[in-house]
């Protein structure tokens, strides 16, 4: 990624030997040696010393593949390479066993065009060198480490570092300089993504190359710091930007419209919902209605989430009611086990569309898809799922006709303040009579500060709360409709054990770095390590003396 900031610029110990120990540095590149850098947070930069840098850099055993010694002229200490290529364990020398994991490989080429390769390390070999990490987090430290959802969130936290004031002041004037001369034009929108990104990207390296340690080798300050300045910036050319971008998907927004007017009055079954899954959904509509309030493609991207994550409490909820006996317990039936599959998923995000009537559903999803780079969250597997979800559901809806679909005979009502509050009073209910332990429903969650922005919490935490959000929804939803020339309706949903979360669970499936040398990798596997090995393979290999 174009803004990451890379490990070795700020890492002391590699800093240490391109300046202090050039000597040391030149000799593992002539031997092709490889060099093992600790992350810079595990680091003391005070302890960076000669028998340092020999612990760190790795020659091959010449007895034994997969070992590997340090470069120290006596005494050398022994490692292992573990099988799968992920981590180190401490042999020979070291005053204890253990293993370092591998956290990222660079390749580089020596002056003679020779590859060696670079290891960033999880700490380092050696625990004297070690830097032991404070037992106590800091109320600073805990804001300082959780991500920014909301715009005045985002400003805030930039607002509170004194020391960022010029790099921030030099943010305002680009983006100033972009609202001002940047001319927004529908058909090359790649062109305002990549000056906004080139932008965002300056702004970070600017304020990370300015920042003292340990805040310079925080890389989780640093992706929280990437994705507060992408929704500062984003906020303040919102404007400008998403006009135009409504006016490239102009067509596919109306057409979205217009079928959601047409399936507003289609029961759920014939859209390709199952009658277990057919049930209200009032908070997860208001909650995706709120979508065109949000400016920022966090924000939104944190709606889509919050509504999926409705979705699956609101079928949860009635699973739960219709499984109760007349004495309210809970009775064990053909519905336990149940789980939304992908498949199922996409037709009950259709009727949540169409019953929100979100106006400008495309140009917000190709907002969030594109103006979205520094923010990891849109990479993470339940975010990045809920994405790809509502994209295949609008695909779907522009690209299928429905004409041939019966209306209801009586159209559903609009959903009223009175019908909202008692819907998510009795979900509140349910929660509170299941106990936990006896239920292994496990509904999607949205993390620290995000929970509270985009949860359906938020929505029941008070009466007075839920009014004013649904007064400035109804604002919002009068107003888009009026833009786009159609008079709408805002219409109800119609009625259906345990669930399990809509999201597969996350599984990284890392490829081993590339460590082994070609020319080890092809020799025999013996367990033998070059030395060795070689006399094995001599051709002169043959018993001397009179032979009989």
């Amino acid at each position: 990624m174009a803004s990451e900031v890379d490990e070795l610029e700020i890492n002391p110990f590699y800093n240490a030997l391109q300046t202090k120990y050039v000597d040391m540095y030149e000799r593992a590149q002539e031997c092709c040696y490889i060099l093992c850098v600790p992350q810079s947070q595990s680091l003391k930069p005070n302890l960076i010393s000669p028998g340092f840098v020999e612990t760190h850099i790795l020659r091959p055993s010449p007895y034994f593949k997969g070992q590997y010694m340090t470069t120290h002229s006596s005494n050398c200490k022994t490692l292992k390479l573990s099988d799968d290529y992920q981590y180190f364990t401490t042999l020979q020398g070291f005053s204890e066993e253990r293993n370092i994991k591998i956290l990222s490989e660079e390749l580089a080429y020596n002056k003679d065009y020779k590859q060696y390769k670079i290891l960033i390390m999880e700490r380092p070999f050696d625990p004297k060198f070690e830097k032991i990490p404070e037992r106590h987090t800091s109320e600073k430290d805990q804001q300082i480490h959780t991500p920014k959802i909301s715009v005045a969130e985002c400003r805030g936290f930039l607002m509170q570092f004194t020391e960022f004031k010029q790099e921030l002041l030099r943010l305002d004037d680009s983006i100033d300089y972009f609202c001002r001369h940047y001319m927004v034009l529908p058909d090359y929108l790649d062109d305002a993504v990549a000056r906004l990104e080139d932008i965002s990207s300056l702004a970070l390296a600017d304020i990370v190359k300015n920042s003292k340690f340990p805040l310079s080798a925080d890389s989780r300050f640093k992706e929280i710091l990437a994705g507060t300045i992408e929704s500062y910036m984003m906020d303040a050319v919102y404007f400008k930007v998403f006009p135009v971008i409504r006016q490239r998907f102009s067509q596919d927004d109306q057409l979205l419209l217009s079928k959601c007017q047409k399936l507003n009055k289609v029961n759920p079954q014939d859209i390709g919902v199952k009658e277990e899954f057919c049930c209200p959904l009032p908070v997860a509509v208001v909650e995706l209605a709120n979508l065109g309030s949000l400016q920022t493609p966090r924000e939104k991207l944190a709606c889509l989430k919050s509504t999926a994550d409705n979705v699956t409490e609101g079928i949860e909820v009635s699973i739960q009611e219709r499984n109760r006996n007349l004495f309210g317990e809970l009775e064990r039936g053909d519905n336990d086990g149940m789980c939304i599959t992908s498949d199922d998923l996409i037709p009950i995000l259709v009727t949540i569309i169409s019953r929100a009537k979100c106006c400008h559903l495309p140009s917000d999803l190709f907002y969030i898809e594109n103006f979205m780079w520094n923010s990891t969250d849109k990479d993470r597997d339940d975010l990045g799922f809920c994405l790809v979800s509502f994209k295949a559901a609008v695909q779907y809806m522009l690209a299928t006709d429905f004409s041939s679909l019966s209306e209801n005979d009586s159209p559903s009502k609009e959903i009223s303040l009175d019908e909202l509050a008692a819907v998510t009073e009795r979900r509140q209910s349910f929660k509170r009579n299941v106990s936990a332990p006896s239920s292994n429903i496990r509904g999607p969650r949205v993390t620290g500060d995000q929970s509270s922005a985009a949860s359906s919490d938020a929505i029941t935490a008070s009466q007075s709360r839920l009014e004013r959000q649904l007064s400035r929804i109804s604002g919002v939803l009068s107003k888009t409709v009026e833009e786009m020339g159609v008079a709408g309706k805002k219409e109800g949903i119609s009625s259906r054990g345990q669930l399990r979360s809509i999201f597969p669970e996350r599984l990284q499936h890392a490829q081993p770095p590339d460590i082994i040398p070609e020319q080890e990798r092809n020799s025999e596997e013996k367990g033998l390590g070059g030395f060795l090995a070689a006399l094995q393979e001599d051709d002169f290999d043959q018993p001397f003396g009179k032979q009989t």
